[in-house]
């Protein structure tokens, strides 16, 4: 096959919203699976096959027409394509080992790759050349984008899902370092982003310590974490919910402007590295609880929720996926489908511009002049955007619709190719261009799709099991016409034979339909036939009128094994023809013998099919990666299909072993070639049958022709990693091929034919042709047909609407109706419903048949039903009657015995499930009860139970305990040893300190010793009596374990260390173990005395009892009713019960098994037989009542309770008909009857009295008990407190162990970080060494180019000595002229004069390095070339001598530039020397500071290890500290003597004293000085009183009515008199009063008069007025038409005559009221000045 030709792409259609970019300024490239697809503006489009070995990232240079594809695989390079050329401009290698994960471009010749697995590394390339300039390791999170800085390419930026870094590349020649400046993310809500977190002032356990000394020691030191762990401890306990940065852009100032996953977008400082929230979407509004952003803070109630305009204004939650820098903005764009332009001037964020998309918006890019901004979305389409222009103006650049092609087929007449994709869009390509030519919608979800050669039909399998039939009779307008279900579940496979005329479908059910092809037919199903197992592929052949058929599926249930089983039938045309005759029934199931159906076994699994002629069948193994022949049969197998199905799948053999072996049933292979690598992928057979194409999941697809299968023609489509290749389709003329993949790409090769595979090319297209001409009219009335089909719609499920009666509760009804009525019921023929298959149709249509045929058989049988169902009727009613003995039960009436059995085994099925469940619960409730009681009883060596009293609530429980391990008991005593080692050695070290003076020591006498010295060591001593102050105190110095304690409660020991001994690690840890073991035995010896009073409580419960059973005979013979005390043990005090579950605590029946219920009926007939032989003959009982009436011992309260009987005769005669003896006998009767109630009455008050005394005795001693407890309490509280005490000394001395295991592991940390660094130091050395020398050189070098410059420039005169001097001259100062070049402002302008600030590109006006030295050497260039034209030659200059001026000063110019670059370089070399040695200098000052830290670092830990923590207890009022905080905070305090404070004490209480005794005496005296001064301003007050009184006398004033009161005898008849004249008088004044209203009254009706005669004069006027008003208006009317003939001269005087009359008298007006107010004011002026003459009296 390989002479025939080679296939090269011609066209690939497919996008995926990948990554785009302008390669032209009008050509937007992207990647289209293995392909480069590069699209014009105006439609236009290119497609480049990328060679390689896989297709990994993909990049384009922003400015040079250049991109870069890398592969993906084993040590993958990348290659840069120039475009349009597609010329290859550079590959680049040894990058990566596996794959590479992105990379960019700058804008010059760098290109940044990141790799993948295992390097994970930032790679810096210089792709002009190749070569790569360093290499930095990065983090492994997923990378979301790498960009460079436009204005300048050392700085990279790299954000993934948690980092962003900006990398900082310093360059020494050619020695290239990158530097890394890590960004933090700020938290996704704004209110949690601080600069600086202050720490509350919140005391902790470590300010409670009383030094004032504490150790601080980092996170780290404290979590024990060590090397790279204790670095990022911080980034790992961050928990705080950070921005998740998907794209960024750089702006001209180098800041970074981020757009982030939630919505977020961030602005980056290009200087400080500080990422600033410039907007954050509200928060949702699910979330009630969540903290308030900052950008939401100002919606605070529902009133300012936002409006729908503000909504639509704002960024939400993916929406800012896609950012883009523009000099109007900053372009923003997500998941909303809606480009925003966002203002950055303005100081608040404000979108001023909003451009629709309508899908989610995954990509961007602008053109190279910014004027056209390109966006892609998620759907696979591309806009062009005119920036400046309306929104609505966006184009549509590209619209192939995203998803998955699932089948492509190609369309009769070779000019149109039909792929459906997996949402159900179907469209129509051409083949020679591969444009999308229409489209039309499914609506569901396909899953295959095939071409029919005879009609322009497609045929697509969906999900739901229907075959959609679309009419492309129009390619440009297809349509929906018809659709056929098949199956209920999806329709996997559709393929039509060559002719068009069966279309073969399969599904996973084993179904194969074989449907009639032709429209005229409306598409029928012929019939269908099975095949076990699942059906893997489906192949065809027709030779004359015989279609053969092969399918290939799988029987062991797993897919991935290849299929294992092949049915082979034929369809003939005369079959078809007479098709009722070659079917089993009218369920169209074909009959083996019609179709010669086999079933064939395949021993090698495989994948894929065809069927070639003479039965040559082929397939691809699935493990052998080989291409098998195989012949078909051509008759039937000997064994039948079902002995082949039950036989054992049989392990893989190679083909030469199934060549010897022959096995019927089976099929062999012929012949086996080379395949595929990867298992997997299908095989088609071309039009013309003489080519077959494989294509498998290692992307590959195969063409081979069928006389030589060994030689193929190989292409890779489509990347293995993804999948391969899904399809291969073949052209009706076999001069394309389409292959589509998991990519979602659908690429059309051609055919390049070579001088050989021309002709074979020809016999293809002549058997297309052929074909064609065969079905021309068939297809032309076909296609008429089509045309006239209606379109088609799918029908609607509707949900039945409630209350409307279902067809099932119909049939319900009307069974019930015709039971009652007792009449035959007829079953309503079945209706297929609205999604029935055609099976399923076909079944009812075969029953309703059989319904016609049988109905007369069925009405005889419904009859003899009915009367069946009266006589048993009749029977049960007959059966109620009868007596109970005759009656039969239900269930023998039943005559399906066999239905009876079967509910009876479902339901004793579903009682089995269940007991089976309840039991397999209960037991992982016996397991995790049996867990709980081993470890929380069983494993207790004391068990806790408590104690409670009788009449309180007082409970007091013990402590529960655990029996000490093995390794306890020995560290115990590995402690007690060593300590009474240590002590006897001091002992004896003090005994041989004072061995002379105490001569003779034993070792008693030294245990001794060591006993009262350890007595001296323990803790502070027991509060002291006052008559001990004399005594010598002992130091606390354990706590809370004195003498006094230790023989309380059981803990006392002489080994304590003293808690100022406690300095190394070995005495606090023995401390610890000491300390435990005392807890250990305080706790045994209270539980020791808690067992007595529990043994206590059972006693005295006992004693109740026995109380209780007297009481109750006491009151049973008095015959009282009284509650008794019973107490009983709860479960908190007899915690045993609780493992015992008693009778009557369950509340369900109990479950007994058939042995339990045989073995309780048999106990029960035992007991019932005792009781019978009980009451049998005893002879005991019998003789007892005989002899001694039924009792042993006679009681005397049984004789009381005995009557005295009553002598007969008192009952039957009267008392006067009695005798003398019955007299006597009946006084004898009445005496002992008396004192038989005496003797009742004294015995009543003995039991009434033992009664209380009994009671008395309980309570007394349930009260005693109770007393006993609370001692037990006041006990155990103290006991606790010794505990906890001692606890606590426990938790701090384990605390200052883990401080020095901090301490130990920050010294650790400290010393890697000292070697680190100076590991570090020393490869920084080496660097400024390296760049030192470097530097040299590279001076070296320039000095000598300075030298060579200035020889050039002193040897002028020598090159030129053959001209005159004056030639020289003018010579020289041309050859010192030099052009002068213009500053560049951007990257589109080459000289300011044509700069234009209006610029769309935000980096016009800071173009990058590689821009300004292109533009600035060709401006070179040009400049240079016009000074050496020869118009610039002076005069007389030869042209030879002026060409060698023209050459010296080129030559002179390019020396002068490369000085100038050298210069350059020289200062980039020495600024980067100079970081060298700041870095050096840097970490020599962390190396000294390190070693600081540790110096710092061991001060600290032998202070914390000699400043030791002592525990005291100390009385409540000892503690002088003023409590302020919860915790006190002992930092300032300081711990004295008891002594002390005493002396102090008594000092304070003398001088207290004495101060007193001065107070008083000071007191008594200034109270007698008070008493003085009282008594003076008491007789100041009284002299001043007289003085008063004595002036009052003198200045009295005698009036005359004093006088007259004086001279006067009657005064009082004086003034009666005066009081009669001044009645008369007010009489007199009465009745002038009243004449003067009577007056008034005459006046007031005079004026009422008056007014009424006014008011009809007004009238009158009134009247008069509106006939002068008509008057005046008529005057006036005539006056303005006279006013013209009239002169206007006088008028005008007479009115500023009026007006200045009427000014004067508004104006005397005015200072008349003036006047008048002065008059006033004078006149209230002079009334004040008026002496008062009113005489004052005294």
């Amino acid at each position: 096959m390989d002479a025939v030709g080679t296939l090269e792409l011609s066209w690939a259609q497919g996008y995926s919203g990948g990554k785009i970019g302008y390669i032209d300024k009008d050509v937007i490239c992207y990647q289209a699976g293995s392909n480069v697809k590069f699209i014009a503006e105006d439609g236009a489009e290119t497609v480049f096959n990328f060679k390689g070995n896989g297709v990994g990232p993909f990049a384009v240079h922003p400015t040079n027409k250049c991109f870069a594809v890398a592969e993906q695989c084993l040590n993958p390079k990348i290659t840069v394509y120039v475009y349009p050329t597609f010329r290859q401009a550079a590959v680049l290698k040894d990058g990566a080992k596996l794959e590479y994960r992105t990379m960019a471009f700058s804008h010059s010749e760098y290109l940044a790759t990141l790799t993948g697995i295992p390097e994970f590394q930032l790679i810096l390339w210089r792709y002009t050349d190749g070569t790569k300039l360093t290499t930095v390791d990065i983090t492994s999170d997923p990378v979301t984008c790498l960009t460079f800085n436009p204005g300048n390419w050392r700085q990279i930026c790299v954000t993934t899902e948690k980092l962003m870094t900006v990398w900082n590349t310093e360059q020494s020649d050619n020695k290239y370092v990158l530097l890394p400046q890590k960004v933090k993310l700020p938290a996704e809500n704004p209110s949690l982003n601080f600069d600086d977190e202050k720490e509350r002032d919140i005391p902790t356990r470590a300010s409670t310590r009383m030094t004032r000394y504490t150790v601080e020691l980092p996170k780290a030191a404290i979590a024990g974490l060590i090397g790279e762990k204790a670095e990022t401890l911080e980034e790992i306990q961050d928990t705080t919910p950070r921005v998740v940065p998907l794209s960024h852009t750089w702006s001209p100032s180098g800041d970074v402007f981020v757009g982030c996953k939630g919505g977020q977008i961030l602005r980056v400082d290009g200087e400080i590295y500080k990422a600033k929230v410039l907007y954050c979407p509200i928060p949702p509004a699910s979330a009630p609880n969540s903290r308030a952003t900052s950008a939401a803070s100002r919606y605070n109630s529902q009133l300012d929720l936002p409006t729908a305009d503000e909504v639509k204004d704002m960024i939400l939650e993916g929406g800012a996926d896609c950012v883009a820098l523009h000099k109007k903005g900053l372009y923003v764009a997500g998941q909303d489908g809606v480009i925003r332009l966002v203002d950055l001037k303005s100081e608040e964020f404000k979108v001023v511009e909003q451009i629709p998309i309508g899908n989610p918006v995954t990509s961007m890019a602008f053109s190279p002049s910014y004027r056209h901004l390109a966006s892609a979305t998620g759907k696979g389409t591309l806009h062009i955007y005119d920036v400046g222009s309306p929104p609505d103006s966006v184009k549509n650049l590209k619209n192939t619709h995203w998803g998955n092609f699932v089948g492509v087929s190609c369309l009769a007449g070779n000019e149109y190719c039909v792929s459906i994709r997996e949402d159900g869009e179907l469209q129509v390509w051409t083949i020679d261009k591969g444009q999308l030519i229409s489209s039309v919608s499914l609506g569901v979800q396909a899953l295959c799709l095939s071409c029919c050669p005879m009609v322009h039909v497609a045929a697509v399998g969906t999900i739901s099991g229907h075959v959609y039939y679309v009419d492309l009779t129009f390619p440009k307008k297809p349509r929906l016409v018809t659709a056929t279900r098949l199956y209920q579940g999806p329709l996997t496979h559709l393929m039509y034979e060559s002719e068009g005329k069966y279309l073969v479908t399969g599904s996973d059910d084993g179904h194969v339909f074989v449907v009639d092809g032709r429209a005229s037919v409306n598409f029928k199903p012929i019939g269908y036939t099975t095949i076990p197992g699942d059906i893997q592929c489906i192949a065809t052949y027709t030779s004359n009128t015989v279609t053969k058929i092969v399918v290939t599926s799988n029987t062991s249930g797993n897919k991935r094994n290849g299929a294992d089983t092949v049915l082979y039938f034929q369809v003939t045309d005369d079959m078809v023809k007479d098709l009722r005759s070659n079917v089993n029934s009218l369920k169209y199931d074909f009959k083996d013998v019609s179709i010669k159906r086999m079933i064939l076994k395949m021993p090698i699994p495989g994948y894929g099919a065809a069927l070639a002629d003479e039965n040559t069948f082929f397939s691809m193994g699935q493990v052998s990666r080989k291409l098998y022949q195989f012949s078909l049969p051509e008759e039937l197998p000997k064994k039948s299909d079902d002995a082949i199905l039950e036989e054992d799948e049989e392990e893989l053999i190679d083909s030469e072993t199934l060549f010897k072996r022959g096995k019927p049933n089976e099929l062999f292979p012929e012949a086996e070639f080379d395949s595929h690598q990867f298992p997997g992928g299908k095989l088609q057979l071309s039009p013309h049958g003489k080519w077959l194409a494989s294509c498998g999941t290692d992307g590959a697809v195969q063409l081979r022709a069928l006389g030589t299968l060994d030689r193929f023609v190989v292409i890779n489509p489509h990347d293995y990693h993804l999948g391969g290749v899904r399809i291969v389709a073949f052209a009706d003329d076999a001069q394309n091929i389409f292959t589509t993949g998991f990519d979602g790409v659908l690429c059309c090769y051609s055919w390049n034919f070579s001088s050989t595979g021309i002709g074979k090319a020809k016999s293809a297209m002549e058997a297309a042709r052929a074909r064609k001409t065969r079905l021309m009219q068939i297809q032309k009335d076909e296609d008429e047909v089509v045309r006239n089909f209606p379109e088609y719609t799918a029908p609607s499920t509707s949900r039945p609407v409630s209350g409307e009666i279902t067809q099932a509760e119909k049939e319900k009804k009307a069974l019930e109706k015709a039971l009652e009525t007792d009449e035959i019921y007829r079953t309503p023929t079945p209706v297929a419903p609205s999604d029935a298959t055609w099976q399923q149709v076909q079944e009812l249509e075969s029953i309703k048949e059989e319904d016609n045929e049988f109905a007369s058989v069925k009405q005889d049988l419904r009859v003899q039903i009915r009367d069946m169902r009266r006589t048993i009727q009749g029977m049960l009613k007959q059966n109620e009657t009868l007596p109970d003995i005759e009656k039969l039960g239900r269930h023998e009436f039943d005559l399906d015995i066999e239905e009876q059995n079967r509910l009876q085994a479902e339901a004793d099925a579903e009682v089995n499930r269940v007991r089976e469940e309840i039991e397999f619960e209960n037991l992982a409730k016996i397991y995790l009860r049996e867990m709980i009681k081993r470890e929380c009883w069983d494993e207790m060596n004391v068990k806790g139970r408590a104690i409670q009293a009788f009449f309180t609530s007082l409970e007091v429980s013990n402590f529960p305990m655990r029996k000490r391990s093995a390794a306890a008991e020995k560290q115990l005593q590995i402690v007690t040893t060593r300590r009474k080692i240590e002590l006897a050695d001091i002992a004896a070290r003090k005994a041989e300190m004072e061995g002379t003076q105490r001569p003779g020591i034993t070792t008693a006498m030294l245990l001794s010793m060591l006993h009262q010295q350890s007595y001296r060591r323990d803790d502070e001593a027991a509060d002291l009596d006052e008559g001990e102050e004399g005594g010598k105190e002992k130091p606390s110095t354990t706590g809370s374990l004195d003498q006094g304690m230790s023989a309380m409660y059981g803990g006392g020991s002489d080994l304590f260390f003293s808690q100022f001994d406690l300095h190394t690690r070995d005495q606090k840890v023995s401390q610890i173990v000491l300390l435990e073991d005392a807890i250990y035995r305080i706790k045994i010896a209270f539980n020791k005395e808690f067992d007595e009073v529990y043994q206590k409580k059972l006693s005295e419960i006992a004693k109740i009892k026995d109380k209780n059973k007297r009481i109750v005979k006491i009151l049973q013979d008095l015959d009282l009713q009284e509650d008794m005390v019973s107490p009983e043990l709860s479960i908190y005090e007899d915690p045993e019960s609780l493992l015992k579950v008693e009778d009557h605590e369950v509340k369900v029946e109990k479950y007994l098994t058939a042995e339990q219920r045989k073995e309780l009926e048999k106990k029960e007939k035992e007991e019932e037989e005792r009781r019978i032989r009980e009451r049998g003959d005893n002879a005991r009982e019998r003789g007892l009542d005989m002899m001694m009436g039924g009792v042993l011992e006679i009681k005397k309260e049984d004789e009381l309770k005995k009557d005295i009987p009553k002598p007969l005769f008192m009952s039957t005669k009267e008392p006067t008909d009695w005798t003398e003896d019955e007299q006597k006998l009946a006084k004898e009767y009445e005496k002992k009857v008396k004192e038989l109630q005496e003797e009742r009455e004294k015995y009543r008050k003995q039991l009434e009295t033992e009664l209380r005394k009994l009671q008395s005795m309980i309570q007394d001693g349930m009260q005693g008990f109770d007393d006993v407890l609370t001692q037990l309490f006041m006990k155990k509280i103290k006991i606790m407190m010794v505990i906890y005490q001692e606890e606590l000394k426990i938790l701090r001395l384990r605390y200052s162990l883990l401080v020095e295991e901090e301490l130990e592991t920050r010294e650790k940390e400290l010393n890697r970080l000292m070697e680190h660094k100076k590991a570090m130091k020393a490869l920084t050395a080496t660097a400024v060494m390296e760049s030192k020398k470097h530097m040299d050189a590279f001076k070296e070098q320039y000095d000598i180019l300075n030298a060579e410059d200035k020889v050039m420039d002193k040897a002028f005169k020598r090159e030129f000595h053959d001209v005159t001097a004056v030639q020289q001259d003018q010579l020289y100062r041309l050859f010192r002229k030099r052009p002068r070049i213009p500053r560049l402002k951007g990257f589109d302008t080459p000289a300011p004069s044509t700069a234009d600030s209006s610029l769309p590109n935000p980096f016009a006006d800071r173009p990058s390095t590689a821009r300004q030295h292109a533009q600035a050497k060709a401006q070179l260039d040009a400049a240079i070339q016009d000074l050496d034209k020869i118009s610039n030659m002076p005069d007389g200059v030869e042209e030879a001598v002026w060409q060698r001026l023209c050459a010296y000063r080129r030559e002179k110019i390019e020396n002068d530039l490369l000085i100038k670059q050298k210069a350059l370089v020289l200062a980039e070399m020495d600024n980067f020397y100079k970081k060298r040695v700041e870095e050096d200098e840097g970490l020599k000052n962390e190396i000294e500071g390190i070693f600081d830290t540790l110096n710092k670092l061991h001060d600290d830990r032998i202070r914390f290890n000699l400043n030791l923590e002592v525990q005291l207890m100390l009385k409540q009022g000892q503690v002088e500290v003023d409590p302020t905080n919860f915790i006190h905070d002992y930092k300032d305090s300081a711990l004295i003597h008891r002594s002390v404070v005493e002396e102090l004490n008594s000092n304070i209480k003398q001088l207290g004293e004495s101060k007193i005794t001065s107070m008083m005496e000071s007191k008594d005296f200034r109270k007698g000085i008070i008493q003085l001064e009282w008594e003076q301003k008491r007789m100041l007050m009284q002299m001043e009183d007289l003085q008063n009184k004595m002036k009052d006398i003198q200045f009295m004033k005698v009036t005359r009515e004093i006088q007259l009161y004086l001279s006067n005898e009657d005064y009082e008849g004086r003034k009666a008199e005066e009081i009669g004249k001044l009645e008369q008088t007010i009489l007199t004044q009465l009745k002038h009063h009243e004449k003067n209203v009577k007056e008034k009254k005459k006046i007031l009706k005079d004026l009422q008069k008056t007014i009424k005669s006014r008011d009809s004069e007004n009238f009158s006027m009134d009247n008069d007025l509106a006939e002068l008003n008509v008057t005046v208006n008529e005057r006036r009317l005539i006056d303005q038409v006279n006013a013209e003939r009239r002169s206007d001269t006088g008028t005008e005087k007479r009115y500023q005559e009026i007006v200045q009359r009427r000014k004067l008298v508004d104006l005397a007006k005015a200072q008349a009221q003036e006047v008048a107010v002065l008059r006033a004011e004078v006149e209230r002026l002079r009334m004040r000045t008026f002496p008062a003459l009113v005489q004052v009296e005294h």
